[in-house]
């Protein structure tokens, strides 16, 4: 390199330097708000609970936490949207080794407990970069170079929230299309209304066979959900599993036939062997409890978890008929 281009080009490296920077910085101040960073955040600081809920966006809008206020019960609502059972054994493992007492309220709907997601790190289920005291690579299994990836977008902004910066630009679009179509979408606090029918499987013969898949599985519990199980057992805390309220079309297209009856009957089976409990709540709520196909209304959330809080006060009592596990309130 000719001597004299040097300068220029240190000068240039400088620039571009300081630019990644700034950027950097600047995308960290945007997404000071991201679910998944407040989430991180709010577990760094929480302590004694009666009650950790986890889940995805089900919870996250089915539980009303000023219910558990009123009721004189602590809880922490850690639900959080568009996220996988990988994020969720994450989320209590982070909980646990954070100090977050409570025993642990999974929501759940379909076959979320049986069948493993993919990899992924889009939109919220970024908040694995944010958790301090988990191992994430080695939790999920990953291979060298997903590790070194993993570490990279754990350690740059610009890395780390990039799906939510293409989330925003998207939902930019959207309210421009609408206006030049001269539409309304309806939405809520998850995003378009319509969005959440792809949530279920949209047809009853596909998700009867996906039963009959994880049924002939050795267990119905995904590798994620038992990493839940294995760090709740070993702090000594109780699960209870949730089936989520469902509308009238859901339960009556999914839920109401032999195959799934005979899902909840072993999954119920399985999860009292590991010290665990299963609750069926999927018709504590009426349609119009709803504002879309999946999700309920803060009133609809009101009225469940005034339904749900008396079952998770109960001790859990295994097939043996020995009740053990009395609750934190009984304490």
């Amino acid at each position: 390199m000719d001597a004299r281009n040097r300068p220029l080009l240190v000068r240039y490296t400088i620039m571009v330097a300081a630019g990644l920077v700034m950027l950097n910085f600047g995308i960290t101040v945007i997404e000071r708000n991201n679910p998944a960073r407040i989430l991180a955040a709010r577990l760094q600081k929480a302590s004694n609970n009666d009650y950790l809920f986890l889940g995805n966006s089900l919870i996250a809008a089915g539980i009303d936490t000023d219910v558990c206020k009123k009721q004189q019960v602590t809880c922490m609502n850690a639900g959080i949207g568009s996220t996988q059972s990988s994020e969720h054994a994450a989320i209590a493992q982070e909980a646990i080794t954070s100090g977050v007492r409570g025993k642990l309220i999974y929501g759940f709907m379909d076959l979320t407990l049986s069948e493993s997601a993919e990899l992924g790190w889009k939109g919220n289920r970024a908040v694995a970069f944010q958790l301090k005291n988990v191992n994430i690579p080695e939790s999920y299994g990953l291979n060298s170079l997903s590790r070194y990836e993993f570490i990279l977008r754990q350690n740059i902004p610009l890395l780390t929230y990039q799906d939510s910066l293409w989330a925003k630009v998207e939902r930019v679009r959207r309210v421009l299309s609408d206006k030049s179509l001269k539409r309304k979408s309806v939405t809520n606090t998850f995003g378009r209304a319509d969005d959440f029918s792809a949530l279920e499987d949209g047809s009853a013969e596909r998700f009867a066979a996906r039963v009959r898949k994880a049924m002939a599985q050795t267990s119905l519990l995904c590798p994620e959900v038992m990493r839940l199980m294995n760090a709740a057992t070993k702090d000594g805390r109780e699960v209870v599993f949730v089936v989520m309220p469902m509308p009238a079309k859901h339960r009556n297209a999914y839920y109401r036939t032999p195959d799934w009856q005979a899902y909840l009957d072993r999954l119920a089976t399985e999860v009292d062997a590991l010290g665990a409990r299963l609750v069926n709540m999927d018709e504590m709520a009426v349609d119009s409890d709803f504002t879309d196909a999946v999700h309920l209304s803060p009133a609809g959330a009101t009225a469940f978890t005034e339904f749900l809080l008396p079952e998770l006060v109960r001790a859990r009592v295994p097939r043996n008929g020995n009740p053990v596990g009395k609750s934190h309130t009984q304490d």
